[in-house]
């Protein structure tokens, strides 16, 4: 077998359609798929010190990536899974192999950053709250996410406080901070992305979150994807990353196994 840089082969046979996950925990997922079918994970934290070498674009790491996928398998359909960042990278890759005449399957992006994005879906939001005229219900709605919000950016602002420590003592990072770290690797790279409408259907997963701003999700989707969304809310979530750990991580398997077929 070659020597990839960011592909990490975990189950190279079986008679289903091969899973490549992006970001994530592909190891933890290979756990809960089905053992017939291969699967393979994608970071550009494999190979090197990500701290030292932070990708230019997202458009040219999802190349990286698909060099290596199509060494794996050179012709589709392609199925993905990508996790927060690695499902913006995922779409990109998508796009990339529809534009080369590929086709693929299905994803399914696990929150998806878009963040970045100039038209953002807390914009939205925003915009359909002041659009309603209503100036007391759009204080009052305010106020109340405000203790939520409060102390999500306060436990933002300390890991992040704790990982610039590690960072400048040179050690590595424990796990539950790997994210922030790889995240400012990327930086850059997102705050230059944009979303561009394509060919394909997806399932989009997030966690807990309020009527209004779920609706503004589904809308988003529904113009990037033309092949369809289907959106699903896990109301038991409320921390980006216990997707990746169970009971979350099973049903996502389980969702993946459903909607990834021949």
């Amino acid at each position: 077998m070659p020597r990839f840089e960011t592909l990490m082969p975990i189950r190279t046979k079986g008679s289903g359609p091969a899973l490549f996950c992006v970001h994530g925990q592909p190891l933890r997922m290979a756990q809960r798929l089905k053992k017939d079918r291969p699967l393979y994970g994608l970071s550009h934290v494999y190979h090197s010190d990500f701290l030292a070498e932070t990708p230019e674009s997202i458009e040219g790491l999802a190349r990286t990536y698909l060099a290596e996928v199509r060494q794996v398998q050179p012709v589709g359909p392609y199925y993905f899974c990508g996790f927060s960042a690695g499902g913006m990278i995922a779409y990109e890759m998508a796009k990339q192999l529809l534009e080369a005449g590929e086709s693929v399957g299905n994803m399914t992006l696990v929150e998806p950053t878009v963040g970045y994005q100039k038209r953002s879906l807390s914009g939205w939001v925003a915009g359909s709250t002041v659009s309603s005229g209503n100036t007391l219900t759009a204080l009052l709605t305010l106020l109340k996410k405000l203790p939520k919000a409060i102390w999500t950016r306060s436990k933002y602002w300390y890991r992040k406080f704790k990982t610039a420590v590690y960072f400048k003592l040179g050690k590595p990072l424990p796990e539950d901070l790997r994210w922030l770290g790889y995240l400012k690797s990327l930086g850059p790279a997102m705050n230059k992305y944009s979303y561009e409408p394509i060919n394909c259907g997806a399932t989009i997963l997030y966690g807990s979150t309020e009527d209004d701003y779920a609706q503004a999700i589904a809308d988003y989707w529904d113009e990037m994807l033309a092949e369809g969304v289907q959106l699903e809310i896990f109301a038991d979530v409320h921390e980006h990353v216990d997707f990746m750990i169970d009971p979350a991580l099973t049903r996502t398997v389980e969702l993946i196994e459903r909607t990834h077929t021949h």
